[in-house]
């Protein structure tokens, strides 16, 4: 018990720390939202910096589509009303309600919206360059404030492009059922 509790604070402090990149508002409305996850019981298992997951899963429970946004009525699910945006092919782009505004991450989908894996993208990676040709730039915290869905689909795919070789799987969710 006591394992699976650090666990889970560890998670929620990841995963409040992490995706630095941030708007006030919401950028994937509901219009824009797909919704390529399956129905069903998931479990989520975060992974080490190292890409290897955790021995066991820290959150397990019913996920389903509510308005476009996927949501547990369990307790604890990681990101409790998250929208998705494909960005290409099984890659969406990730938006998650914080403490003030909205976090982006990475989605990768596979087996048909049976399994997905996702990266919280750091914005301090970025180059300076790629920073100055999308129009964003660091904060004072080293965050990236987003203003608009086209800056957010350009800085991601900009992103992907720099990390491609280093990118680090940050969790993953599995259906069960």
């Amino acid at each position: 018990m006591i394992g699976t509790l650090a666990r889970a604070a560890v998670l929620i402090t990841a995963l409040s720390l992490a995706g630095c990149f941030y708007s006030q508002r919401e950028l994937i409305g509901f219009w824009g939202a797909d919704t390529p996850l399956q129905n069903g019981v998931w479990v989520h298992t975060p992974t080490h910096p190292d890409g290897t997951e955790w021995g066991g899963f820290t959150w397990r429970g019913e996920l389903r589509n509510q308005r476009r946004r996927y949501v547990s009525s369990d307790a604890n699910f990681p990101h409790q009303n998250a929208r998705l945006r494909q960005l290409h092919e099984d890659i969406y782009l990730a938006q998650f309600p914080g403490e003030v505004g909205y976090g982006y991450g990475v989605m990768f989908v596979y087996s048909g919206g049976a399994m997905a894996s996702y990266h919280m993208p750091d914005c301090s990676a970025l180059s300076e360059a790629a920073r100055e040709e999308t129009g964003i730039a660091l904060d004072a915290e080293g965050f990236c404030r987003l203003a608009s869905l086209d800056q957010l689909e350009s800085v991601m795919r900009a992103y992907l492009d720099a990390r491609a070789d280093d990118l680090v799987i940050d969790g993953v969710y599995r259906r069960e059922g």
